[in-house]
């Protein structure tokens, strides 16, 4: 399904049948930089706590926090979500992320339309999901919306001892108003039909006129 980048876009009405949409925070508890990070507090509140309130005024029911820590459960349930009891393997430092979505999809049929929401990302805001999942339908369906922020930045690779520049030209190094920058992925939210979840992706990676995904650009 082709789309195209979505930059500004006014707000409208949940095209999405909700009780098809389940709500997903991944939270295990065996961070090793900062340990048991999602019950950190930002303004007196947890940043688990913090991404279950911003799903529930999006309008979405059904949020559930996969979690093998259960203080990380009991801060779920404190705060209005439903906790999913996350194996041992999908709850390793070395599992990716999809592992812990499909581990709950297998156990939720019903969930045709996955958000999944990154508690370490507490300024995220209940218009920006309900904007993403208007857009999974209009103008025209496609398969998932993710977040990402633009960058201006220009990268350099440092490489046996020399430096490359990855994305201008040592001659020609552009301004910020002469380009339009990168869109850098953030991982604030994704949200994603179940039919590329299963496949393992979070995103298509198929190009044709346009993006397949649209791109969810905050600020």
């Amino acid at each position: 399904m082709l789309c195209s980048v979505l930059v500004f876009l006014s707000l409208s009405i949940l095209s999405t049948k909700s009780q098809d949409i389940g709500v997903l925070i991944l939270a295990r508890g065996g961070s090793k930089g900062i340990p048991l990070k999602n019950l950190q507090t930002v303004g007196g509140i947890s940043l688990l706590c913090r991404a279950i309130i911003t799903a529930r005024r999006s309008d979405l029911k059904q949020v559930v926090v996969s979690t093998d820590h259960p203080l990380i459960a009991l801060e779920a349930v404190t705060c209005g979500a439903t906790p999913f009891k996350r194996s041992k393997v999908t709850a390793t430092d070395w599992a990716p992320s999809i592992w812990g979505v499909q581990e709950y999809l297998w156990s939720n049929s019903e969930i045709n339309t996955l958000v999944l929401i990154q508690a370490t990302s507490p300024l995220t805001k209940p218009s920006q999901l309900r904007l993403a999942l208007n857009k999974l339908n209009i103008p025209k369906p496609v398969d998932c919306v993710f977040s990402v922020a633009r960058s201006y930045s220009l990268r350099w690779r440092y490489e046996n001892g020399n430096v490359f520049p990855l994305n201008f030209h040592v001659f020609n190094r552009p301004r910020r108003q002469d380009w339009k920058g990168e869109l850098i992925e953030t991982g604030a939210f994704y949200v994603s039909r179940r039919t590329i979840l299963e496949k393992g992706l979070f995103q298509n990676n198929k190009l044709g006129e346009r993006f397949l995904c649209i791109l969810r650009i905050t600020w």
